[in-house]
Protein backbone atom coordinates (compact mmCIF):
# COMPACT_ATOMS: atom_id res chain seq x y z
CA UNK A 1 0.00 0.00 0.00
CA UNK A 2 1.16 3.61 -1.11
CA UNK A 3 2.41 5.40 2.46
CA UNK A 4 0.86 8.65 1.09
CA UNK A 5 -2.54 7.26 1.87
CA UNK A 6 -1.96 5.70 4.93
CA UNK A 7 -3.51 6.58 8.56
CA UNK A 8 -0.03 7.04 9.72
CA UNK A 9 2.91 7.81 7.67
CA UNK A 10 6.58 7.98 9.12
CA UNK A 11 8.62 8.61 6.33
CA UNK A 12 12.35 8.65 7.04
CA UNK A 13 12.44 10.22 10.59
CA UNK A 14 15.97 11.15 12.32
CA UNK A 15 15.47 12.43 16.08
CA UNK A 16 18.64 13.87 17.94
CA UNK A 17 18.82 14.75 21.58
CA UNK A 18 20.20 17.22 23.35
CA UNK A 19 22.77 20.43 22.03
CA UNK A 20 24.92 20.59 19.05
CA UNK A 21 27.74 20.16 20.69
CA UNK A 22 26.62 16.68 22.44
CA UNK A 23 23.83 15.72 19.94
CA UNK A 24 22.64 12.03 20.31
CA UNK A 25 20.91 10.41 17.14
CA UNK A 26 18.03 8.39 18.83
CA UNK A 27 16.29 7.59 15.35
CA UNK A 28 17.42 6.99 12.10
CA UNK A 29 15.68 7.23 8.87
CA UNK A 30 12.93 5.14 10.92
CA UNK A 31 9.97 4.76 8.67
CA UNK A 32 6.40 2.62 9.01
CA UNK A 33 3.01 2.86 8.08
CA UNK A 34 -0.11 1.72 9.30
CA UNK A 35 -3.54 1.26 7.29
CA UNK A 36 -6.87 1.93 8.60
CA UNK A 37 -7.93 -1.68 10.47
CA UNK A 38 -4.59 -2.46 10.89
CA UNK A 39 -2.16 -3.10 14.17
CA UNK A 40 1.51 -2.70 13.58
CA UNK A 41 3.82 -4.33 15.94
CA UNK A 42 6.83 -2.28 16.65
CA UNK A 43 9.21 -4.55 18.56
CA UNK A 44 13.08 -3.59 20.46
CA UNK A 45 14.79 -4.03 23.26
CA UNK A 46 14.76 -0.91 26.12
CA UNK A 47 16.50 1.46 24.53
CA UNK A 48 15.81 0.82 20.68
CA UNK A 49 13.62 4.05 20.38
CA UNK A 50 9.81 2.87 20.44
CA UNK A 51 8.73 5.29 22.66
CA UNK A 52 10.38 8.10 21.14
CA UNK A 53 8.53 6.89 17.79
CA UNK A 54 5.69 7.50 19.67
CA UNK A 55 6.24 10.54 20.79
CA UNK A 56 7.29 11.90 17.79
CA UNK A 57 3.98 10.78 16.02
CA UNK A 58 2.13 13.04 18.96
CA UNK A 59 4.73 16.14 18.09
CA UNK A 60 6.13 15.88 21.63
CA UNK A 61 9.74 15.00 20.20
CA UNK A 62 11.06 17.22 17.46
CA UNK A 63 12.44 15.60 14.24
CA UNK A 64 15.29 16.47 12.62
CA UNK A 65 14.57 15.07 9.31
CA UNK A 66 11.67 13.08 7.47
CA UNK A 67 8.12 13.67 8.13
CA UNK A 68 5.31 12.23 9.68
CA UNK A 69 1.73 12.23 8.94
CA UNK A 70 -1.51 11.39 10.36
CA UNK A 71 -4.70 10.91 8.51
CA UNK A 72 -3.40 12.82 5.60
CA UNK A 73 -2.12 15.82 7.58
CA UNK A 74 1.53 16.66 7.76
CA UNK A 75 2.59 16.61 12.13
CA UNK A 76 5.94 17.56 11.53
CA UNK A 77 5.57 20.71 9.80
CA UNK A 78 2.93 22.08 12.16
CA UNK A 79 3.23 24.55 14.96
CA UNK A 80 2.94 23.51 18.45
CA UNK A 81 -0.19 25.55 18.95
CA UNK A 82 -1.39 23.51 15.52
CA UNK A 83 0.40 20.23 16.94
CA UNK A 84 -2.11 20.94 20.97
CA UNK A 85 -4.91 21.16 18.88
CA UNK A 86 -4.53 17.87 16.62
CA UNK A 87 -3.81 16.18 19.84
CA UNK A 88 -7.33 17.78 21.40
CA UNK A 89 -9.15 16.65 18.72
CA UNK A 90 -8.34 13.28 19.78
CA UNK A 91 -7.21 12.16 16.40
CA UNK A 92 -4.38 10.27 17.77
CA UNK A 93 -4.84 8.76 21.36
CA UNK A 94 -1.87 6.91 23.27
CA UNK A 95 -2.61 3.98 26.05
CA UNK A 96 0.25 3.71 27.95
CA UNK A 97 2.06 1.36 29.96
CA UNK A 98 0.96 1.67 33.69
CA UNK A 99 -2.80 3.36 33.75
CA UNK A 100 -2.07 3.70 37.56
CA UNK A 101 0.41 6.59 36.61
CA UNK A 102 -1.61 7.75 33.44
CA UNK A 103 -4.58 7.93 35.43
CA UNK A 104 -5.18 11.15 38.36
CA UNK A 105 -5.49 8.90 41.25
CA UNK A 106 -8.00 11.55 42.87
CA UNK A 107 -10.50 11.65 39.91
CA UNK A 108 -13.05 8.96 39.48
CA UNK A 109 -12.68 6.46 36.64
CA UNK A 110 -15.76 7.98 35.62
CA UNK A 111 -14.05 11.44 35.50
CA UNK A 112 -11.04 9.82 33.56
CA UNK A 113 -12.67 8.41 31.17
CA UNK A 114 -14.64 11.82 30.52
CA UNK A 115 -11.21 14.14 30.51
CA UNK A 116 -10.14 14.61 27.34
CA UNK A 117 -14.41 15.20 25.85
CA UNK A 118 -14.11 18.27 28.52
CA UNK A 119 -10.67 19.30 26.70
CA UNK A 120 -12.29 19.35 23.28
CA UNK A 121 -14.96 20.65 25.04
CA UNK A 122 -18.46 21.35 22.56
CA UNK A 123 -20.93 18.42 24.72
CA UNK A 124 -23.76 19.26 27.52
CA UNK A 125 -22.90 17.46 30.85
CA UNK A 126 -25.61 14.77 29.67
CA UNK A 127 -23.79 14.34 26.32
CA UNK A 128 -20.82 13.59 28.34
CA UNK A 129 -22.23 11.25 31.08
CA UNK A 130 -24.04 9.62 28.01
CA UNK A 131 -20.92 8.93 26.06
CA UNK A 132 -18.89 8.06 29.48
CA UNK A 133 -21.44 5.19 29.87
CA UNK A 134 -21.27 4.14 26.28
CA UNK A 135 -17.53 3.81 26.08
CA UNK A 136 -17.20 2.16 29.62
CA UNK A 137 -19.12 -0.60 28.07
CA UNK A 138 -17.60 -0.58 24.99
CA UNK A 139 -14.37 -1.11 26.83
CA UNK A 140 -16.10 -3.82 28.98
CA UNK A 141 -15.50 -1.74 32.07
CA UNK A 142 -18.55 -2.33 34.39
CA UNK A 143 -20.82 0.50 35.02
CA UNK A 144 -20.39 0.04 38.95
CA UNK A 145 -16.86 0.84 38.82
CA UNK A 146 -17.39 4.10 37.12
CA UNK A 147 -18.10 6.10 41.00
CA UNK A 148 -14.76 4.47 42.02
CA UNK A 149 -10.89 5.48 42.27
CA UNK A 150 -7.70 4.03 39.79
CA UNK A 151 -6.34 2.37 43.05
CA UNK A 152 -9.63 0.56 43.79
CA UNK A 153 -9.70 -1.33 40.75
CA UNK A 154 -7.06 -4.07 39.44
CA UNK A 155 -4.68 -4.05 36.63
CA UNK A 156 -6.53 -5.20 33.92
CA UNK A 157 -9.60 -3.37 35.12
CA UNK A 158 -7.53 -0.03 34.94
CA UNK A 159 -6.03 -0.95 31.56
CA UNK A 160 -9.50 -1.34 30.30
CA UNK A 161 -10.15 2.58 31.75
CA UNK A 162 -7.35 3.62 29.81
CA UNK A 163 -8.36 2.02 26.63
CA UNK A 164 -12.29 3.65 27.00
CA UNK A 165 -10.37 7.03 27.67
CA UNK A 166 -8.40 6.65 24.50
CA UNK A 167 -11.33 5.71 22.35
CA UNK A 168 -13.82 8.40 24.09
CA UNK A 169 -12.91 10.85 21.27
CA UNK A 170 -13.35 8.15 18.29
CA UNK A 171 -10.12 8.62 17.39
CA UNK A 172 -8.37 6.85 14.37
CA UNK A 173 -5.17 5.90 15.17
CA UNK A 174 -4.16 4.43 19.07
CA UNK A 175 -0.71 4.21 19.91
CA UNK A 176 -0.70 0.94 22.26
CA UNK A 177 3.15 1.54 24.54
CA UNK A 178 3.17 -1.69 26.47
CA UNK A 179 -0.10 -2.00 26.92
CA UNK A 180 -0.47 -5.30 28.77
CA UNK A 181 3.43 -5.84 29.99
CA UNK A 182 2.07 -5.28 33.89
CA UNK A 183 -0.60 -7.50 33.09
CA UNK A 184 -1.21 -11.44 34.43
CA UNK A 185 -1.22 -13.59 31.12
CA UNK A 186 -5.12 -13.99 31.60
CA UNK A 187 -6.08 -10.25 31.88
CA UNK A 188 -3.35 -9.87 29.22
CA UNK A 189 -5.33 -11.91 26.50
CA UNK A 190 -8.51 -10.46 27.39
CA UNK A 191 -7.00 -6.90 26.78
CA UNK A 192 -5.47 -8.04 23.66
CA UNK A 193 -8.84 -9.44 22.19
CA UNK A 194 -10.69 -6.35 23.36
CA UNK A 195 -8.32 -4.37 21.10
CA UNK A 196 -8.18 -6.74 18.06
CA UNK A 197 -11.98 -6.32 17.60
CA UNK A 198 -11.53 -2.57 17.02
CA UNK A 199 -10.09 -3.51 13.65
CA UNK A 200 -12.97 -3.98 12.37
CA UNK A 201 -13.61 -0.21 13.15
CA UNK A 202 -11.15 0.92 11.19
CA UNK A 203 -9.37 2.25 13.81
CA UNK A 204 -5.65 1.74 13.13
CA UNK A 205 -3.18 1.38 16.07
CA UNK A 206 1.06 0.97 16.61
CA UNK A 207 1.33 -1.49 19.19
CA UNK A 208 4.50 -0.88 20.91
CA UNK A 209 6.65 -3.66 23.03
CA UNK A 210 9.72 -5.35 24.07
CA UNK A 211 7.92 -9.02 24.09
CA UNK A 212 7.94 -10.53 20.27
CA UNK A 213 5.41 -13.31 21.59
CA UNK A 214 2.57 -10.15 22.51
CA UNK A 215 2.72 -8.59 19.01
CA UNK A 216 2.87 -11.53 17.39
CA UNK A 217 -0.41 -12.28 19.15
CA UNK A 218 -1.96 -9.03 18.06
CA UNK A 219 0.00 -7.77 14.84
CA UNK A 220 -0.55 -8.09 11.69
CA UNK A 221 2.83 -6.70 10.54
CA UNK A 222 5.91 -6.09 12.58
CA UNK A 223 8.57 -3.58 12.43
CA UNK A 224 11.71 -4.51 14.08
CA UNK A 225 13.89 -1.64 15.03
CA UNK A 226 17.19 -1.83 17.07
CA UNK A 227 19.75 1.09 18.35
CA UNK A 228 17.08 3.57 16.62
CA UNK A 229 17.19 1.96 13.22
CA UNK A 230 14.54 -0.20 11.30
CA UNK A 231 16.56 -3.89 10.66
CA UNK A 232 13.39 -5.54 9.23
CA UNK A 233 9.80 -5.04 8.58
CA UNK A 234 6.84 -7.06 7.08
CA UNK A 235 3.77 -9.24 7.27
CA UNK A 236 4.48 -10.72 11.13
CA UNK A 237 4.09 -14.16 10.28
CA UNK A 238 6.77 -14.09 7.81
CA UNK A 239 9.03 -12.04 10.04
CA UNK A 240 8.11 -14.53 12.68
CA UNK A 241 8.55 -18.24 10.60
CA UNK A 242 11.29 -16.74 8.55
CA UNK A 243 13.56 -13.98 10.09
CA UNK A 244 16.02 -12.42 7.94
CA UNK A 245 18.47 -10.08 10.37
CA UNK A 246 20.26 -11.29 13.45
CA UNK A 247 18.51 -9.28 15.68
CA UNK A 248 15.23 -10.44 14.96
CA UNK A 249 16.62 -14.09 15.03
CA UNK A 250 17.98 -13.81 17.99
CA UNK A 251 14.29 -12.71 19.27
CA UNK A 252 12.22 -15.37 17.38
CA UNK A 253 14.52 -17.98 19.17
CA UNK A 254 14.13 -16.37 23.00
CA UNK A 255 10.45 -16.98 22.12
CA UNK A 256 10.40 -21.29 21.27
CA UNK A 257 6.27 -21.00 21.39
CA UNK A 258 6.83 -19.20 18.43
CA UNK A 259 9.39 -20.52 16.77
CA UNK A 260 9.29 -23.92 17.69
CA UNK A 261 12.26 -24.71 18.87
CA UNK A 262 14.79 -22.79 21.22
CA UNK A 263 18.37 -21.44 20.26
CA UNK A 264 21.20 -23.18 21.28
CA UNK A 265 23.96 -21.52 23.23
CA UNK A 266 26.42 -21.64 20.38
CA UNK A 267 23.25 -19.99 17.76
CA UNK A 268 23.27 -17.39 20.47
CA UNK A 269 26.73 -16.79 20.70
CA UNK A 270 27.10 -16.53 17.35
CA UNK A 271 24.32 -14.34 16.61
CA UNK A 272 25.51 -11.97 19.07
CA UNK A 273 28.58 -11.97 17.48
CA UNK A 274 27.18 -10.96 14.33
CA UNK A 275 25.19 -7.85 15.69
CA UNK A 276 28.74 -6.77 17.63
CA UNK A 277 30.46 -7.16 14.10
Amino acid sequence: MSARSSLLAVEAIDVHYGHRRSRTQVLDRVSLHVEPGEIVGLIGESGSGKTTVARAILGLVGVSSGGISVDGEPVTARSRAQQRRLRRRGVVQYVFQDPLRSLDGDWTVGDSIAEPLRIRGGLSRAEVTERVRAYAERSKVALELLERYPAELSGGQRQRVAIARALITEPRLLLLDEPVSALDAATRVRIIEALTELRAEGIGMLYISHDLGSVAGVSDRTVVLRQGRVVESGPTRQVVTAPEHPYTRLLVGSAPLLSGQSLTREERDELRAALAG
